[in-house]
């Protein structure tokens, strides 16, 4: 059995806002609109000082450009910026996952879960895969920043008070308040 990994509802809520209000304010299809934009993003928050070796840490590394592969010079170890993630073995674009990260951290914060059927509808993908790639997206997005695939979309800055207390009542008071304040902006109040 999986253990829960929030506390409360207010650290859960304020998870998910703080995911939210840092969602590019164009929206994740016009920040990344190309699946190359997609890895460049992925491989700069993966290893932000270059590729590492998964086995043995080195940075002494080949790449074999037609197979996207990094192979170690120093163990036999051959790494792609996928390996050991998410996205490892996926089928789909990058892109697809971005999207639909955004889609659920939307989701989460309106109340609105999409369907397995909507994502397939939406995504043209089967259901079995639309199921399964919705309950991963999910789960990796609950850990701490959103994991690497919530660092990856979530790439505006929130400018908290310098006294505000994290994980508060206040701290969630005060994102509640930013996002009914952007919604006003964008209703242009």
């Amino acid at each position: 059995m999986q253990e829960e990994p929030f506390q409360s509802y207010e650290q859960e809520r304020t998870h998910w806002l703080t995911l939210y209000l840092r969602l590019p304010a164009e929206g994740v299809a016009a920040e990344f609109p190309t699946e190359s934009i997609c890895e460049n993003r992925l491989e700069a928050v993966r290893w932000p000082q270059g590729p590492i070796c998964p086995n043995c840490k080195e940075k002494n590394f080949g790449y074999l450009e037609a197979r996207k592969l990094y192979y170690c010079k120093k163990c036999p170890t051959h790494f792609s910026l996928t390996s050991g993630t998410l996205f490892h073995r996926r089928r789909l674009d990058l892109r697809v996952y971005f999207l639909l990260a955004e889609k659920l951290i939307e989701a989460e914060v309106k109340r609105l879960r999409p369907t397995g059927h909507q994502i397939k509808d939406e995504y043209q993908i089967a259901y079995a895969t639309a199921f399964k790639l919705k309950a991963n997206i999910s789960n990796a997005l609950k850990d701490a920043e959103g994991g690497l695939l919530g660092r990856c979309i979530c790439i505006r800055e929130l400018h908290l008070p310098p006294d505000l207390d994290r994980e508060t009542t206040g701290h969630l008071n005060w994102l509640e308040n930013e996002l009914q304040q952007r919604q006003w902006q964008s209703l242009g109040y």
